[in-house]
């Protein structure tokens, strides 16, 4: 998958909003009921090294990393720790991209 590709996939979840972070586009709950305050980040586009990062928790990465270790790696950073998940886009299709990204947007969705 390419990054075009990704990025319009992303676009396209409802009822989320595309926003800058970092120089980067991410991706993030739109506000709902009579909050003006946007949601939680569930993912965040990296068009120049060619991989999302996926916010997930811990037991989700794991899983995903044991499944698809090609496609799945934890974030060099402590955030990786935490659940930060890169999915390198060259290795990922359709339906494990689009799999990733429900997971993501449901853990985001968690209070």
């Amino acid at each position: 998958m390419d990054v075009l590709e990704a990025r319009t996939r992303l676009q396209a979840v409802p009822g989320t909003e595309e926003y800058v972070h970092f120089g980067r586009p991410a991706y993030r709950l739109r506000p709902s009921g009579s909050t003006k305050r946007p949601g939680r980040t569930f993912t965040t586009l990296w068009p120049e090294e060619g991989h999302v990062v996926l916010m997930l928790d811990q037991e989700q990465q794991a899983e995903l990393i044991a499944r698809h270790p090609a496609v799945f790696a934890p974030h060099p950073s402590k955030w990786g720790l935490n659940g930060a998940t890169l999915m390198l886009l060259a290795k990922v299709n359709p339906r494990i991209f689009e799999m990733a990204v429900g997971l993501a947007l449901a853990h985001a969705r968690r209070p």
